[in-house]
């Protein structure tokens, strides 16, 4: 396959699948609800995609009763009854056990209460044929009542019916509106991961592996920490509107809101640093961090690095890993306090050697550094975004951060009169690089770009948006897109208050 950019042409029909090559395996984990169970295979009996090249696979997850195959199928399916104990029990227990041994080329999962178009998984197939990097999301509306059983099901889908089952129906409104707003997860920035809640999306089953498949200590809320990982594993997602299905009734989450809220919100904010909201009330450390930084701090003493971090993590509830370049090395050799050539560099190390968060890694005091040996500092984690910088810059590196988000560049470098230099990386773009053969700065300015700024041309642009006034404007601005009830305009106005609030009292 030839190399592509992140900023993709989007097929938009099924051309790509004149010659169908790739096989699927159809993965459907369910606990109960062979009513609906039946349904679902019957829509995916009506499948376009070549039967020949499909495998569905139903993981039962301990029901009781057993589930049992339908007369209504595909022409290959397995049922495989997991079994569970005390300590193996669940979705994502159960999913990553059968998915272990799968060898199709693509992997489709799917909920047991969907009814699919017959392109459904055609409509899939079109991105994983173009290229082996795509997690596909198909397009769901949700619906209150059904009256047909299996057989009229697949009568009306082989009639060409499916978008006439249903005249009312409803979408997450959230959702759609993400979709949109993201020009379908083309741009996703760092909030696309929040579409990625299951129901029907696909991957290659190499990349469904290298992500490791799902947390298996999550019970809900699985696809969600799995969208952020794809996300910052720099896959390109994708949700297709022409791959239309059904979900048969509301969601286990809409009907019990608060319950799952109070069940999900630490579990995910543990592993989802941009869960900022829900992190800022804890005091605690997280799994994940929000950064990854590393400083060249040869040329700095400890107020100035303090300073740094303080305004890095200056919002609630965000936390850094810090790697110190340094000559560390050379404090092992004999000194008088009272004339101490190193005096900046050791009070660094002796105040902080002791902090988890900060790591140290020695380099020769006259070492020239360069961008592409520190990108090798760099790990490809759920972290979403790095940084680097020379400590003695005077910059800010939250509006770096900020800067770089607002103009969705992969990497945006400054420097400054005395030839300091910072720049700020997001995840994606680092983990595609090294996905791809070949030097990994030039992957990223090819990929996702890379672009460098005088440090006095930043402030000239930048100029304005570090106001509190400006900032406000923005949350006002970002935050009133959500509004789609009078419950969000509630929770709306109580956000506003709580962050006036946080800086009256700060």
């Amino acid at each position: 396959m030839s190399k592509v950019i992140y900023r993709f042409e989007r097929p938009v029909d099924l051309e790509a699948l004149q010659i169908c090559k790739l096989s699927v395996a159809v993965v459907i984990s369910c606990r109960g609800g062979q009513d609906k169970l039946d349904l679902t295979l019957a829509s995916l009996a009506a499948q376009s995609y070549p039967s020949k090249l499909i495998n569905v696979y139903i993981v039962d997850d301990g029901s009781e009763p057993a589930l049992k195959l339908p007369k209504i199928r595909p022409a290959k399916v397995k049922l495989i009854n997991y079994k569970n104990d005390a300590k193996k029990w669940g979705k994502t227990r159960a999913t990553n056990a059968v998915t272990a041994n799968l060898k199709e080329d693509v992997i489709w999962f799917v909920d047991a209460d969907m009814v699919f178009d017959p392109d459904h998984l055609a409509h899939h197939m079109k991105w994983h044929h173009d290229s082996d990097d795509y997690a596909v999301l198909g397009w769901k509306r949700f619906v209150k009542e059904w009256t047909y059983n299996p057989t009229q099901l697949r009568q009306r889908l082989v009639a060409g019916e499916f978008l006439d089952l249903h005249e009312e129906n409803w979408g997450k409104e959230r959702w759609e509106e993400r979709s949109l707003r993201t020009n379908d997860l083309q741009n996703p920035g760092m909030e696309g991961f929040r579409n990625f809640v299951g129901a029907t999306f696909s991957m290659y089953n190499k990349r469904w592996k290298e992500l490791g498949g799902y947390n298996s200590d999550l019970t809900t809320g699985e696809d969600t920490e799995l969208g952020w990982r794809v996300q910052n594993s720099g896959l390109r997602m994708v949700a297709d509107r022409q791959a239309h299905s059904w979900h048969l009734g509301y969601s286990t989450v809409e009907e019990n809101k608060e319950e799952i809220s109070r069940h999900n919100n630490p579990a995910l904010a543990q592993l989802i640093p941009e869960m900022k909201s829900i992190r800022a009330n804890s005091k605690e450390r997280f799994q994940v961090s929000n950064y990854e930084v590393v400083l060249d701090v040869r040329n700095c003493n400890l107020a100035r690095l303090q300073k740094l971090e303080l305004e890095l993590l200056e919002t609630p509830g965000t936390q850094a890993e810090f790697l110190l370049l340094g000559n560390w090395s050379d404090l092992k050799k004999r000194y008088s306090p009272v004339k101490d050539s190193y005096a900046d560099l050791r009070e660094i190390q002796n105040w902080l050697k002791g902090s988890p968060q900060y790591k140290f890694k020695d380099i020769a005091a006259d070492a020239q550094i360069r961008i592409e040996e520190v990108l090798k500092l760099f790990t490809v984690t759920a972290i979403p975004l790095h940084l680097f910088a020379e400590a003695d810059f005077e910059l800010n590196l939250k509006d770096l951060i900020n800067h770089t988000l607002d103009k969705e560049f992969g990497m945006l470098g400054l420097a400054n009169n005395q030839d300091r230099r910072a720049f700020a990386l997001i995840s994606p773009a680092l983990a595609r690089a090294h996905r791809t053969k070949g030097d990994t700065y030039a992957n990223i300015a090819e990929q996702f770009g890379v672009h460098w700024m005088t440090y006095e041309k930043f402030l000239e642009v930048y100029d304005g948006k570090k106001s509190t006034v400006a900032r406000f404007n923005r949350f006002v601005k970002r935050e009133g897109k959500k509004i789609n009830s009078p419950k969000q305009f509630v929770l709306f106005i109580g956000k506003i208050l709580k962050l006036v609030r946080r800086k009256i009292f700060k």
